[in-house]
């Protein structure tokens, strides 16, 4: 009989370091289930200096952000790992931010210096409606000046930047419902309109709290998407405070660690993410011959395998499918 081939995760050329998955928001959009009810658990120095080490043998490496959650909740540690960053000559992209801190004008600028002391050169700005529902327009305002001012024109990084002048139209203070957005562009909350302003990844939290946005089908609909190409990308990986990676954009599975970024995966060591790589998330049926998909149907490839991941997840028989807070929402 044939071996099966081996899944490979090539050389890292860019990664997010996420310090926490705490956040002050509990986005609709979110990849990652970040919320104020995660753990207030962060990277501790130990851990990035294993990062650090384990990117530094990583030869194609270009660029690294800092993330979470929000990870300036805990602005200090933050400080920390940007200046550990710095003295091991990691290439630093940006920190990105939901502005949640930037309720003040002259303590943002103080903050930022700080930052900027540290190493840090740019700040990515989260612009959008579903931030909105938490964080008002004014604090991201004064974040994107407060940018401007400390780390020169270039050193706000507007994401989305279209967004930003919709918002605009909006009162600045306090926080605004997706409802009062589109009321005040004139759409409907489950529109395709609304859809195509911030086109998303229907997995996280997104297919349950913005189900309206995608066409739901069977389960047999996607039997044919495997997930290979997105998953053994090197552009864009995750590491978290734990040490764990993550491939592709895709939460709550780790090919890897810090310890070993690069290890054999075959069907037999990473059973769930071998499978996804070859058969995709309809696949991972074969893993739970006990699952019962939803009648009701799913909203795209994603949607089904974090269900089914889940459900593999409560079994505790796949190490892989981590850390449990993912997968306990």
């Amino acid at each position: 009989m044939k071996a099966k081939a081996h899944v490979a995760i090539p050389p890292l050329c860019s990664s997010g370091l996420m310090l926490t998955y705490r956040c002050t928001n509990a986005c609709r959009h979110c990849l990652y289930y970040c919320s104020p009810r995660q753990p207030d658990e962060w990277l501790t120095v130990e851990m990035a200096e294993r990062i650090f080490a384990a990117l530094g043998r990583e030869h194609s490496f270009s660029g690294l952000h800092f993330a979470g959650g929000e990870a300036t909740l805990n602005m200090e540690r933050l400080l920390e790992v940007v200046r550990l960053a710095r003295q091991k000559r990691v290439p630093i992209d940006y920190l990105e931010t939901n502005a949640s801190w930037c309720d003040d004008y002259d303590e943002t600028v103080r903050q930022l210096r700080r930052l900027k002391d540290a190493g840090l050169l740019c700040v990515l700005v989260s612009v959008c409606m579903y931030h909105n529902e938490f964080v008002p327009f004014s604090h991201m305002k004064n974040c994107i000046h407060a940018c401007r001012e400390v780390l020169g024109p270039d050193g706000a990084f507007v994401y989305p930047s279209h967004l930003y002048t919709m918002l605009e139209r909006l009162p600045d203070e306090g926080t605004h419902s997706l409802r009062e957005f589109c009321e005040y562009l004139g759409i409907g909350v489950d529109s395709q309109e609304l859809h195509a302003l911030f086109p998303l990844i229907p997995g996280g939290r997104a297919v349950k709290a913005l189900r309206g946005f995608y066409k739901v089908q069977p389960v047999d609909t996607f039997a044919r998407d495997n997930c290979g190409p997105n998953l053994q990308s090197p552009h864009h990986a995750h590491l978290d405070l734990y040490g764990n990676l993550f491939t592709g954009g895709c939460a709550g599975i780790c090919p890897g660690t810090v310890d070993n970024l690069h290890p054999q995966i075959t069907e037999d060591t990473f059973p769930v993410f071998w499978t996804l790589c070859h058969e995709g998330p309809v696949g991972l049926l074969r893993l739970a011959p006990d699952f019962i998909p939803d009648p009701n149907g799913y909203a795209g490839k994603c949607d089904v395998c974090f269900d089914v991941r889940k459900h593999l997840h409560a079994t505790g028989e796949y190490p892989e499918l981590r850390p449990a807070s993912f997968y306990e929402v």
